[in-house]
């Protein structure tokens, strides 16, 4: 896909629990499109031919009680196991690359859209990186990323640790960012942060 250029796309970047997502959240109060790669996956999850793949992988253990997938029983094995995460990344990855690329498409024909967000975990990782006119690095200490993460997603220390050590360096999503945001402070503080960006960009 052709990077259009009738509105600007903006990429995030930055840690897991660095606050990508609220950061995404304020673009969206200012009238930006975002495209949240989470909530694309969470809706695949629930597709019967995802779901019966899943199931023949790790068997019926991975399901909830309604029959779904348990995300968190997922995470627990692909977090362990770097072939089992690379099974599934290669399953959904390129189903969820096509949806990204529906929803700018459907944004950048939408003229109440002032600009498209990609709310990507892995967008440098997964070449997105081309799309984007600008991107934003979110920066956050360890202590509070890994407060974050052991709240909202129970996640241990050295599951962190193992999932930034799959990925692209911080120092690296800092280095080709045109802008950074201090995402320590409150929301008040990256509210005014994302708003300062987003107006310097529209003029």
């Amino acid at each position: 896909m052709e990077k259009s250029r009738k509105k600007y796309i903006i990429g995030i970047v930055g840690s897991a629990g660095a606050g990508k997502s609220t950061v995404a959240a304020e673009f969206a109060r200012l009238g930006c499109g975002v495209v949240a790669a989470d909530e694309l996956n969470h809706e695949l999850l629930k597709q019967p031919e995802i779901i019966e793949r899943l199931v023949g992988w790790w068997g019926v253990s991975v399901l909830s009680a309604d029959g779904c997938i348990d995300r968190g029983k997922v995470a627990d094995i692909v977090f362990e196991n770097v072939a089992e995460l690379k099974k599934l990344t290669n399953l959904v990855h390129p189903l969820i690359e096509r949806r990204i690329e529906r929803l700018i498409h459907i944004y950048q024909e939408d003229t109440a859209i002032k600009a498209v967000v990609l709310d990507v975990p892995l967008l440098i990782e997964a070449g997105l990186l081309k799309l984007c006119d600008f991107v934003i690095f979110v920066e956050t200490n360890e202590q509070n990323r890994e407060k974050r993460l052991k709240n909202n997603r129970g996640w241990t220390p050295q599951r962190r640790k193992f999932i930034e050590n799959l990925q692209i360096s911080l120092d690296f999503k800092e280095n080709i960012s045109e802008y950074t945001i201090d995402n320590n402070s409150g929301i008040p503080a990256t509210a005014s942060q994302v708003e300062q960006f987003f107006l310097s960009i529209l003029e």
